[in-house]
């Protein structure tokens, strides 16, 4: 325990989170923006205004405190919970967040008959850490209900509703002392522990402690005591910080944490840490002086807290996860209730960065928006003919089928690698190439996807431009449109990434392009941009050595960084015009042709764009369709 953490030393608030920014406001919760991902050519604004909310049924799942949702890497999502018989852990999945509301519910552990871990099971996480899955939870003993401490369970099956759930033990903390609500989550290559414990000789129930982990059942290093409970609203009925959760987002790590007895009081604070700070520094940590979330007369919701954060099937929309009861009033024991319910609602994000809790929304029952599909739509031209372009429509970015072909043909010139996008007027554009040699990029648009009319061919004043190849749209979180498109200025083949934003609603009029710094130092097509954690991430083919590689930046004209080059991805060499878009389970399915093979193939990542599954091809247009995009959308 580092003794530099003086005991009642005040956290304030500081900068972005100064007093009262963090107060929670009437309304309904609003939509994450700042660590949104591009799926096709469009986004959520990074840093700007949270946009409207969109409803989820609440409550999820009735009779079940502390929640936690554990979204894996394939999409699913797992759910458990305290059951307010305090007996058993239970699991649920579903491949939606709706569906968790209906699925059938398992007991994978249940309490001891006798001595440690057989009474008060209290608030489960589900965490997935290198390949295992782990259970942390609280339990008190038969025989001292409320010698409370922090247990582990362990299983190696790739299934969490298979295998053995092995108890690992305890987890050992500076003080034999009532424990209670871990988590973990890695931060900067450490993985952490924070959690909520009583320290002898403090004046309160419990504090929020940190620690670094020697693996997921065992602490290491400094055990730092985060908050304790000072401000009025933190020590009504009991003198409680708890419930620690964290997400990561813009700069900063945000823990959030519940405080005040569970009745009504029963609400959630916030601290906030810079990521490059040093977690384990208490002083690295500021915290809101007013809680971010609290009970609403108005929506008739009382006591929220002990949450947690997961994402929308989107990949991009951050979920707030709590519980909360329908009545002020309790009868006894706020613990012996049983009508702490799961709710669920989007999390906003201010333009300084920060959370937007908003206010626990009133019971609704599940929208009908949640009727909406997902379509993606494919503009290609083919082997057979480049000056004609072909539309396709799929339900799963897999199995497409013909919308209309030939759709297009424009007045004049080729149409070689069409780029699609919805814009703000309603209508879907296409960008392409116009031909083999000039300084052009064509653009039309279309109503219904089907009936296509010629907007401009416009001209792009590049000095000594011989070759414009290859335009792709990039719609940026500030919603500007732009095109990053291949130039040869020498005549020579030799081509260099260049971008160009439009100047005006219509898309007639445009900057003069510049070179995607970082990009422009070799000989780079075909590049494909998309927003991603944060950060603009590049595929483009390296056109001397013909394998697709990828570069990161922070801002889309760069300065690009290469972290996969040669046959990073093991997609193979003689590979050209990848596409990408987001699934609406999370996971990135890009596309490219093997274009020396006449072959188009596909393969996806379920780690946020790091690694990927072995090449397929794209069933039934593999061999006929030739460098297309795609765009995703929800109708």
């Amino acid at each position: 325990m580092s003794r530099s953490d003086v005991p009642g030393r005040r956290l304030v608030m500081k900068g972005a989170l100064a007093a009262g920014a963090l107060t929670a406001l009437p309304g309904v919760a609003h939509a994450a923006g700042p660590s949104g991902a591009l799926s096709g050519a469009g986004a959520s604004a990074a840093g700007a205004a949270a946009a409207p909310s969109a409803a989820y049924r609440n409550p999820l799942v009735e009779q079940r405190a502390d929640p936690h949702i554990h979204r894996h890497t394939d999409g699913t999502y797992y759910f458990t919970a305290t059951a307010p018989e305090y007996d058993r852990i239970v699991l649920r999945r579903s491949r939606t967040l709706a569906g968790l509301a209906t699925a059938e519910e398992s007991v994978i552990w249940k309490k001891h008959t006798s001595g440690d871990m057989g009474a008060h099971i209290w608030a489960p996480e589900l965490h997935r850490i290198d390949g295992t899955w782990y259970i942390y939870f609280a339990a008190g003993r038969t025989d001292d209900v409320w010698r409370i401490r922090i247990w582990v369970l362990e299983n190696d099956s790739p299934d969490p509703f298979q295998g053995t759930w092995r108890e690992r033990g305890r987890i050992a903390t500076a003080w034999d002392t009532f424990s209670l609500d871990a988590t973990t989550f890695s931060h900067r290559g450490t993985r952490y522990l924070a959690w909520a414990q009583y320290e002898p000789g403090m004046d309160n129930n419990t504090a929020v402690f940190l620690s670094a982990m020697a693996n997921p059942w065992t602490l290491k290093g400094r055990q730092v005591r985060l908050t304790t409970p000072e401000f009025d609203w933190e020590c009504v009925g009991f003198r409680v910080n708890e419930g620690p959760a964290v997400i990561q987002r813009n700069g900063r790590v945000f823990l959030s944490y519940s405080a005040s007895a569970t009745d009504h009081h029963y609400c959630v604070g916030l601290l906030s840490a810079d990521t490059r700070a040093d977690l384990l520094d208490p002083a690295s940590w500021t915290k809101s002086p007013t809680p971010v979330l609290t009970s609403s007369d108005t929506t008739r919701q009382y006591g929220p807290g002990h949450n947690s954060f997961t994402v929308a099937e989107d990949g991009r929309t951050d979920v707030l996860v709590y519980h909360a009861r329908q009545y002020k009033e309790i009868s006894g024991d706020p613990l012996d209730d049983p009508n702490r319910h799961t709710r669920i609602q989007e999390l906003g994000w201010r333009r300084d960065g920060t959370p937007d809790f908003g206010v626990p929304v009133a019971d609704a029952p599940l929208p009908d928006a949640v009727t909406a599909t997902t379509r993606y739509t494919m503009t290609a031209f083919t082997n057979s003919s480049e000056s004609n372009m072909y539309v396709y429509e799929s339900a799963d970015a897999l199995n497409y089928t013909l919308l209309k072909g030939p759709a297009y043909t424009p007045p004049s010139g080729l149409i070689r690698d069409p780029s699609l996008i919805r814009h703000t007027d309603g209508f879907h554009y296409i960008v392409y190439t116009t031909d083999w040699t000039g300084n052009t990029i064509g653009i039309a648009r279309s109503r219904d996807r089907t009936t296509w009319q010629f907007v401009t061919r416009h001209t792009l004043a590049v000095s000594g431009l011989a070759r414009t190849w290859a335009p792709e749209w990039f719609v940026d979180a500030d919603g500007s449109v732009n095109v990053v498109v291949s130039l040869d200025t020498t005549d020579n083949y030799i081509f260099r990434p260049h971008l160009l934003t439009a100047t005006d609603a219509s898309l007639t009029r445009w900057s003069t392009p510049r070179p995607l710094a970082g990009l422009d130092r070799s000989n780079y097509i075909d590049t494909f941009v998309v927003r991603h954690g944060g950060r603009y991430h590049a595929i483009t083919k390296q056109e001397t050595t013909k394998y697709l590689e990828h570069a990161v930046a922070d801002r889309l004209a760069g300065p690009y960084t290469f972290t996969g080059t040669g046959d990073w991805a093991g997609w193979g060499s003689w590979r050209e015009g990848p596409a990408l878009v987001q699934l609406d389970n999370g996971a990135w399915r890009i596309y490219f042709d093997g274009y020396a093979e006449q072959k188009y193939y596909y393969s996806d990542s379920l780690d946020g764009l790091n690694t990927w599954t072995p090449i397929r091809q794209l069933p039934g247009l593999s061999g006929f369709a030739r460098h297309f995009t795609v765009l995703k959308e929800s109708v």
